[in-house]
């Protein structure tokens, strides 16, 4: 019923897009993989991780180095870049347990619901993280026609969670693989993945949206790359997920739908890296099977920029520039308005946006935007913001009260390693007056 309401507000009803726009209309395909940090990639600065595909595609089209999401952590992270809405909007505001009171909201408009507005077939595969408590929380009642994979992370399991819930990969709504290997879930998510790629016809456009488990802990890899990286086991995963996009991209070349194919990988948020001493649990997790934030400061779970700076790649075949580095700041709230721009869907009536079309700079129609304030929201709190060069991060310490403040230049100390707050006083009273107001706690 949701979907069927957005296309009419969008001016469409099923069935009704003429065959030639569809025709015109790119394919897209989503990549996001989990905790993976910003340097992980060898495109990236990785030293030791071969990433031969990735790093292809990163050549062939732009790479961001400002890129961030708008949350540290998983669920709030899904949020804001399904929705393009802050995620206190949503009310998930931290990465939720099986069976948690609440999910993504019916009234929430997805990429994929906006999408099927203007004749696109949807497919979500891998980790959802946004509720299973309601049957609008499903990707299927989300805007998705087909979904396989698991609705939270491989980690809700003993030894790691003592809980009495069975992983299992669902069907749409219907479990079909109890129990999955982790060392089977990176390569039954891309065989899935080909197999929809193979109905594809280019009469009528499709969007994928691949979630990867991996490489959230524990990490696994195949038989067929274990054992093989320089970069150690996380480097097997690493690569095995490479890998396995390449054989993702041969099947949509062969199909012909390559040159009119949108590819964007990216990662939900920065590595795990003081994971919880439950995630030892198991006894072979060890500190180095996580990833690195390259010169950032942080981590998954602070509002320090290695917490949210993650690889972000587009390519599209004549309409990206080739070999392009994009150095401003965006958000993954960014990347809803700026498809429906791309593909000339309208935005989600009825619903508040957070994120702008950052299309121009995608395209190199601009070499530089000029973006609104950007909010680091981390708990349900927004702890940072940043204007321009300036961020100003304020946190409350639980036990006294008091507020830390920091203030950087990004531009001159993207490493954060001077708190400047004490030189420029004015600065920090200017940002945390545009902190106070953050807006994001109501549905509209």
């Amino acid at each position: 019923m949701k979907r069927y309401i957005y296309c009419l507000l969008a001016g469409l009803s099923f069935g009704t897009v003429p065959a030639v726009y569809a025709q015109q209309r790119p394919n897209i395909i989503f990549v996001l993989t989990d905790d993976m940090g910003y340097s992980d990639l060898g495109c990236y600065g990785n030293p030791q991780i071969r990433t031969p595909f990735l790093d292809h595609v990163a050549e062939q089209g732009v790479k961001s180095t400002g890129y961030m999401v708008t949350s540290p952590s998983c669920t709030p992270s899904r949020v804001s870049l399904l929705t393009g809405r802050y995620p206190t909007r949503s009310q998930l505001n931290f990465p939720i347990p099986p069976g948690y009171k609440i999910g993504l909201p019916d009234e929430d408009v997805t990429i994929a619901e906006m999408l099927k507005g203007v004749g696109y077939n949807t497919c979500m595969i891998g980790k959802w993280h946004l509720g299973d408590i309601q049957p609008y929380n499903f990707p299927v009642a989300q805007g998705f026609d087909h979904y396989f994979g698991l609705l939270y992370s491989h980690d809700y399991r003993f030894p790691y969670v003592k809980t009495d819930t069975v992983l299992k990969i669902y069907r749409d709504r219907t479990p079909e693989i109890f129990r999955p290997a982790d060392t089977s879930l990176t390569e039954l998510y891309t065989k899935e993945a080909i197999k929809y790629v193979k109905q594809q016809r280019k009469d009528k456009p499709f969007f994928l949206y691949l979630a990867h488990n991996m490489p959230h802990l524990p990490v696994a890899a195949s038989k067929k790359f274990r054992g093989q990286s320089p970069g150690g086991l996380y480097g097997d995963v690493i690569e095995e997920i490479d890998a396995n996009l390449a054989d993702l991209w041969k099947a949509v070349e062969q199909q012909g739908l390559a040159d009119n194919t949108i590819f964007i990988f990216s990662s939900d948020n920065g590595p795990w890296i003081d994971f919880p001493a439950r995630m030892s649990a198991d006894s072979v997790i060890k500190p180095w099977d996580v990833g690195s934030t390259g010169i950032f400061r942080g981590k998954k779970g602070e509002t320090y920029e290695g917490g949210h700076r993650v690889p972000f790649i587009v390519y599209w075949k004549n309409h990206v520039p080739v070999h392009k580095t994009i150095t401003d700041a965006f958000t993954s709230m960014d990347v809803l308005p700026t498809l429906a721009a791309w593909v000339n869907a309208p935005l989600p009536a009825g619903r508040k946006l957070d994120g702008e079309s950052v299309l121009d700079l995608l395209t190199g129609k601009k070499e530089h935007i000029s973006h609104s304030p950007i909010y680091y929201v981390n708990n349900g709190t927004p702890e940072a913001i940043r204007v321009g060069d300036w961020k100003l991060r304020r946190i409350t310490d639980p036990k006294t009260g008091t507020k830390n403040i920091e203030l950087f230049n990004l531009g001159s100390d993207v490493r954060e390693r001077t708190n400047v707050a004490q030189e420029y006083p004015d600065k920090v009273s200017a940002l945390a007056k545009l902190l106070d107001q953050y807006n994001g706690n109501t549905a509209n």
